[in-house]
């Protein structure tokens, strides 16, 4: 009987070896991270890349030619259909004796559609953009579509931008590192 249990243990560790028992990235901790950008104005003509490869420092070498951070966020632990809130808000006295406001609101639902074989994972939500410009207060309501994700923990370190507004200049873009 004895050696009936070393025989069990060391056939789980051949097998998880093998890669046999071993779950899929998919099993490990989800988090999804997200960053919105603004151009710079006199940086307009800066065109956003649907896809920006490489770490996060080249990621943010490559976003500073032409546009500023409005928010990093990085959502630890998520699951499926979990709902990601932000807000990244600056509120300021202006100079009309009112107040101005900038920043974005958002509520965005997480999609882990994975399998023990393939990764698949989307967001997609509402958001709010603040804008105060010259002393015009500007709220912009729009949906983030429902947009794949890549996963990170596949070997290629990936943004893809999952929307940009072109009347404020705003990007958000979003990926999801598993461990």
């Amino acid at each position: 009987m004895k050696h009936h249990g070393i025989i069990i243990t060391i056939g789980i560790f051949i097998a998880m070896l093998m890669g046999v028992a071993a779950p899929s990235q998919a099993a490990g901790i989800k988090h999804v991270n997200l960053a919105a950008f603004h151009k710079i104005k006199h940086e307009y003509e800066y065109e956003y890349e649907a896809i920006v490869l490489g770490r996060f420092s080249s990621f943010m070498a490559e976003m500073e030619k032409g546009s500023e951070v409005i928010f990093l966020n990085h959502t630890a632990d998520v699951k499926n259909h979990d709902v990601i809130t932000f807000n990244a808000d600056v509120l300021r006295e202006s100079l009309n004796d009112g107040f101005e406001d900038n920043g974005v609101n958002c509520s965005i639902n997480f999609t882990d559609a994975s399998d023990a074989d393939n990764t698949s994972y989307s967001i997609g939500g509402l958001c709010t953009i603040l804008v105060s410009d010259e002393g015009v207060n500007k709220k912009v309501h729009f949906i983030i579509p429902e947009a794949d994700l890549p996963d990170t923990s596949q070997g290629i370190d990936v943004w893809v931008m999952i929307y940009e507004d072109t009347d404020s200049g705003i990007a958000f873009y979003a990926n999801v590192t598993v461990d």
